[in-house]
Formats: C-alpha cells, structure tokens, sequence
C-alpha cells in the first residue's frame, strides 16, 4: 500500500493519472474512428461489403495513426514534467542538497515539488548536524589522544624523578578514562536512535534514592550537601534503565559545578498528573547562551575546558526524555546555581 503524504500525494494517484491519461487518448481516437465511418455512410453508402471493410481499415489505420502520435505527445509531456525532478534527484545523490524544484503544469495539484523540497532541506539538516557531530567527536577524541602521547614521550626521558614520572602517569590514565567515558557517550548516543523502548511500573522515588547513594560518597569528599524530598510514593510506567541514565548524568552533572561547601536539592512530585522530578544546585550557574545551547552534543558552557566532561551527559539527558516523550526546562542565574526540571509521561 503506497504511503500518502500530509499535502495528499500518493503514487497510487500518480500511476491512476498516467493511466488514465492513455485511456482517454484511446477513447478519443476510437470515438473519431467510429464517427468518422458513421458519418461516411450516413452520406456515402455502400452496398459493397468489401468496400467497405476497406474503408474500416482505412479509417481504422489513420486511427491508430492519430492515437499513436497522441501518445507520443503525451508521453514527451509527462517526460518534460518529470525531467526537472530527475535532475534534482541526481543532485541529491551527489549530496547537493540546495537544489529546489518548481511544480509542472501536469502534477501541479499533486504537491510533488512540496514534498520534494522539504525534503531536501531536512536532508540538508541532518547533513549539518552529521558534519558538526563529526567535526566535533574528532576534536574531543583528538586532545585526550595528543595528551597521552605527549606525556607517554615524556616518560621516556631516564632523568625523570619518581614523582614526575608518578604525576605524568596519572595524566596519561585520567586522560584514557576520558576516551573510554567519551566513548561509551558516543556508544549510548549511538544506540538511543534505535532503542526499544520497553515500558514496566516500577517506584520512582526509589529508584531515585538509589542514584542518590551512589553519588552519596563524592558529595561527602567534596564537602557537598545532598537533600532530598521524597516523601511522596510515585509509581511510574516508564523505561527503567534509560531513566535511571537520566538522574545519574543530572546528579553528575550537578556534582561537578558545585563547589565545595554546596547544597545539591532534588524532589519528586506529581504535578499536574505527571511525575515531575526537580534537581536543583547553588553552583557556577548558566548564562542564557550556554542555557540555549546545554543539550547539544559536545557543548560545554566552561569554554576553558577546566571542568571534567564531554559535553554529552546532558545530550544524552534530551535524547532519552526525547524517545520517551518527556520533557526537560532549565532555569539558571550565573553565580547562583542551576535547576533542571525533568517532567516525565504519565
């Protein structure tokens, strides 16, 4: 069954208007056939059998004729109407995906050059996006992979002391646990673009008591106070896994830019008939350009780079929610701290 566009457009409509097209020239070339032998022997009897079927051959031959140069002419017309989107079609194949075309006298009413035209530009989108995705995974596996191999000539030098050699060492494994988390990052981006979502009703204040306790140690060395608000009972039908994945790259996210003698709030309610889920931190805080930007892949508001990451939990955080139909708001004042409201389906 052919697939029907939202403007209307399907090629079962298409294949019925070429059809139909060659039926009406049969209809009219044996229309003008038979008038033409009625209206002859309507004036011009005859009484000879044999002349007569002559004239039917005659008259039938300049039919076919007629029909054949008819069909001729309408098949150069349907060539001269699809010829534009051909040549549009082979531009895309070659990746030109600034081509547009206009709508023929003949399809006009069908849309063609519409649908066309749009998809090229979401082509043309996802080529952009394709191009900064690479642009940018290669320059975040690039420095940790130069840093290592600086560090590693480094060592090689025999005058070295223990504890040079002890600190480029641990440059060198910081620098390989950065490659390893940036590509499992880049594995679960990955994955999420054909994720089988798999719903179960599950507790959702639990599990986010769980993500809790395993930050629970870093915000005690860090000197980070952990708050929580979840006395209400929220039992959700949700992906269990994929939205634990959502509370552990926000608390890690929250951990990492508040500083030492901070306070990290996080609550759990029902608002408005859906669970919402709010964590809030008193660090650096956000401005509005890194707001409009914090869930792009491998963005990072600390343009100095001194602050751990990939700048891909937060990607990660839009994508799940995105494939689960929830949705995520951020509110954030420099020097005061962000808030990351997470609102999930009911």
């Amino acid at each position: 069954m052919s697939k029907r566009t939202k403007k209307g457009f399907s090629s079962r409509t298409l294949t019925f208007r070429i059809i139909l097209g060659f039926f009406a020239l049969f209809v009219v070339t044996a229309a003008l056939s038979f008038s033409v032998v009625v209206s002859f022997e309507k004036y011009y009897p005859l009484d000879d059998e044999d002349s007569l079927l002559l004239f039917a051959l005659v008259v039938l031959g300049i039919s076919v004729i007629l029909g054949v140069a008819l069909s001729v002419l309408y098949t150069r017309l349907l060539i001269n109407s699809t010829a534009p989107y051909v040549k549009a079609l082979q531009k895309v194949r070659d990746c030109d995906f600034t081509v547009r075309v206009k709508e023929t006298a003949l399809f006009g009413d069908l849309k063609i050059a519409d649908n066309f035209n749009n998809m090229v530009e979401q082509l043309a989108s996802v080529e952009t996006l394709r191009e900064s995705f690479v642009s940018d995974f290669s320059h975040e596996f690039k420095t940790p992979i130069v840093s290592i191999e600086g560090f590693a000539k480094l060592l090689k030098d025999p005058n070295l002391s223990a504890e040079e050699r002890n600190e480029y060492l641990d440059v060198i494994l910081s620098e390989s646990k950065r490659l390893v988390e940036l590509s499992e990052s880049v594995l679960m981006l990955t994955r999420l673009d054909s994720q089988k979502i798999v719903l179960e009703k599950y507790r959702l204040d639990e599990q986010l008591r769980q993500c809790v306790l395993l930050f629970d140690q870093s915000a005690t060395e860090q000197g980070i106070e952990l708050d929580l608000d979840l006395e209400e009972e929220i039992v959700v039908n949700g992906a269990i896994n994929l939205n634990k994945q959502i509370w552990v790259n926000l608390l890690s996210n929250a951990l990492k830019f508040t500083p030492t003698g901070g306070k990290i709030s996080l609550s759990a309610h029902i608002t408005n008939g859906r669970p919402t889920v709010v964590i809030s931190d008193n660090g650096c805080g956000m401005d509005e350009e890194t707001q409009k930007n914090i869930f792009n892949k491998f963005y990072q508001g600390d343009a100095s780079r001194t602050t751990p990451g990939n700048g891909l939990g937060l990607s990660i955080v839009k994508k799940i929610l995105d494939i689960t139909q929830g949705q995520i708001y951020v509110d954030s004042i420099v020097g005061k701290g962000s808030t990351f409201t997470v609102v999930l389906k009911n």
